[in-house]
């Protein structure tokens, strides 16, 4: 019966394992059908796509990053992940909740002074709830930012990068001490890159250490996320990638320190650091990870916000999704916690169409594995 036994298991051990291989396999078969699709559209150079699927992961890379240098991206290429980054700084409010340190309704101005009590319309505060779901009614961005963004060339997004590297951060918490609303806080969704780095202070303030350290401590090591930074070291910058427009010129990136704090969009990762960090978010058990999904806010149709994250109802099930967009690359993150999995699209290639592209190739991996 001993001898019996030993075989079975043995046979069973051999049926999993070529299961397992076979699930990784058409995973393979998918993901470089569909990167080769995207690559045929000319004015990209590079994609990354990481990918966990009931258990299994798989990330390619594909293309180069520099036209004709023969320099495939890595799992140590960093990308800017751009607005993906708000999705972190939610899982930090996340935290400081479960912690007790703060609540959703708390009216911000009890956490950063008497002095931002112009933060009010017609009695009601602007509160935690607000800023995460992007309905404060604080600007989208600092200064002349804005106006630089609608004539989008190299001249205007230098300009911009030059402001948001050097603008300090008590410049911008001077700024929102004379701001005046123009709506009731909680009503209208309001996209907003400023209101994430006022959050990233007050988080300061509740912890008394600084945002990057939190970010640290609190998500990328205990994700395993050891290549995702804010502020990149002079050892990592060369890792960074180098991004473009359609025509394949040369733009901007934050590789230099910043001034603020960088919650809205100025983290740099690889994919496999994003494959880690959707391996985190799906993580049924973790009680901050489940809050950080929680349906907040309902702007249109079957579109919700949590925590920085939009929540989607869809036919395939509930997921949430970000998506990060600066000038020289574009990602998408998508995480069907219902059916444990996620992908993660990296181009260091931008320009308008190119989100909804990404998008596409997402959704088309996503429908070919359910």
């Amino acid at each position: 019966m001993k001898i019996k036994f030993e075989i079975l298991y043995l046979i069973l051990l051999v049926l999993n394992s070529c299961a397992s291989q076979s699930k990784t396999d058409t995973l393979t078969l998918i993901v470089d059908k569909e990167a080769d699709r995207f690559l045929k559209d000319t004015r990209f150079n590079a994609v990354s796509i990481a990918v966990y699927y009931k258990g299994e992961s798989y990330i390619g890379h594909y293309g180069e990053l520099d036209k004709n240098q023969h320099n495939k991206p890595t799992n140590e290429t960093l990308y800017e992940i751009a607005s993906v980054t708000k999705t972190m700084t939610g899982y930090l409010v996340a935290c400081a909740i479960e912690e007790g340190k703060i609540e959703l309704n708390t009216p911000i101005y009890e956490i950063l002074g008497k002095d931002y009590r112009n933060l009010i319309y017609n009695d009601e505060p602007i509160r935690m709830i607000h800023l995460i779901t992007h309905t404060s009614g604080i600007p989208l961005n600092i200064g002349e930012v804005s106006a630089l963004y609608q004539t989008p060339n190299f001249d205007n997004y230098s300009k911009a990068k030059e402001i948001l590297s050097t603008y300090k951060k008590q410049k911008l918490l001077a700024d929102l001490k004379s701001l005046e609303l123009t709506e009731p806080p909680g009503k209208v969704y309001s996209y907003s890159n400023v209101a994430p780095n006022l959050v990233a202070h007050m988080l300061e303030v509740i912890y008394n250490k600084p945002f990057e350290e939190l970010l640290k401590t609190k998500l990328f090591v205990p994700a395993k996320m050891k290549n995702t930074f804010i502020n990149l070291d002079k050892d990592k910058q060369g890792f960074l990638a180098n991004g473009y427009n359609e025509k394949h010129q040369l733009m901007p990136n934050f590789k230099e320190p910043i001034n603020l704090w960088g919650a809205a969009g100025r983290v740099k990762s690889n994919s496999l650091d994003m494959l880690h960090y959707i391996k985190w978010q799906l993580n049924a058990s973790n009680s901050i990870v489940k809050r950080s999904h929680k349906k907040l806010f309902k702007d249109v149709d079957n579109i919700w916000l949590a925590y920085f994250w939009d929540v989607i109802d869809d036919p395939n099930g509930t997921h949430i999704e970000h998506h990060g967009g600066i000038y020289g690359s574009q990602n998408w993150l998508m995480i069907y916690p219902e059916h444990e999995y996620g992908i993660s699209i990296i181009t260091n290639s931008s320009f308008p169409e190119a989100n909804q592209i990404i998008k596409q190739t997402a959704n088309q991996i996503i429908e070919q594995l359910k």
